[in-house]
This record gives structure tokens, sequence and C-alpha cells, in this order.
């Protein structure tokens, strides 16, 4: 995919992230069955997910862009080993998301207070400086303002909240 950096250089640069801005959240895109993508390849997507535990990421199988330059190579990885991959790190990342999401039980957290919670109206949504999902119960009037809420559980994609102070 033509990048210009190292495993090395990019690990590097995201543990300078983290230790200068500590508790920041991480994400990442990965595209899997780029063409010409070998096992070997794959496996070293998986470890370095691994290794950087990312809060999150969007994943998606590679599939030809008209007018890109990867679409002038040839789609040589099949369907079925491009659905395997990419099931394979929606696994890993859904865990490694519902670890670090556990870890935040007990502290609080800043959050943009959005409105009602689409799933269940009795609850406000919002989400935290680090982009997380976050549903507290509390006062509609709170939509568009800051509050500080304690975080009590988590879920895989989502930190539920309790006792919101206006901040």
């Amino acid at each position: 995919m033509n990048r210009s950096y190292t495993r090395e250089q990019y690990v590097a640069l995201t543990q300078r992230i983290r230790e200068g801005i500590p508790g920041v959240a991480l994400t990442t895109d990965i595209i899997v069955g780029f063409p010409g993508e070998t096992d070997a390849q794959f496996h070293e997507t998986v470890s370095l997910m691994n290794e950087m535990r990312f809060d999150s990421a969007f994943m998606f199988r590679y599939s030809v862009r008209e007018g890109t330059r990867a679409a002038e190579l040839a789609d040589d990885v099949p369907k079925e080993v491009k659905i395997a991959r990419l099931q394979t790190i929606i696994g890993l990342q859904q865990r490694v998301t519902s670890e670090v999401n556990a870890g935040l039980v007990g502290s609080s957290a800043e959050v943009l207070v959005e409105g009602p919670s689409q799933k269940n109206e009795e609850l406000l949504f919002g989400r935290s400086r680090t982009g997380k999902v976050v549903v507290f119960p509390g006062d509609g009037g709170l939509a568009g303002r800051v509050v500080r809420v304690e975080i009590a559980s988590a879920s895989t994609w989502t930190l539920h909240g309790v006792n919101p102070v206006p901040s």
C-alpha cells in the first residue's frame, strides 16, 4: 500500500503520543485482502493490532475503487479469504475494545450531551473527549452541554454512566 514508514516507526510514534497525552484514544482504519496481501502480511496486521490495542477501528475488506492506483493491480486475494480475514480482525478488535472500555469503569469522563438515546429515551447520549459513546440518565435540558459522568459499566462499544454533573 506504499507506506512510507516502518512498523517500528509507527509503534514508536504511537508510544510518544500515548506518553505525551495520557488517556488518548487511538483508532485506525484497516483494509484486509489488498492485492498481493500474503498470509504472513495478514498475520503481521493481527500482531500489530494486538500490540497497539486501538480503542476502535474501521475495518473493511478490499474492493476495487476505480481511479485509484490499486485498481490497476490484480485483485488476487479470494473473496472467501478476505471475508475470513475481516471476521478475524473484527473479533480481535471487539475483544480489545471491550477490554479498553472495561478499564474505564470507575473513572469519570467529560461528555458532550447530544440528546436522548435512540435505544432508550429515558437515557441521554453523548461522546467523551476521546469520542467514546456514553449513555446515562439525565435531564433532556442537558443537550448541548458538557457534563462529567461517572462510568459505571461498559460494553463493547458503549460506556454506561451515572450522576451527570455540568462542567
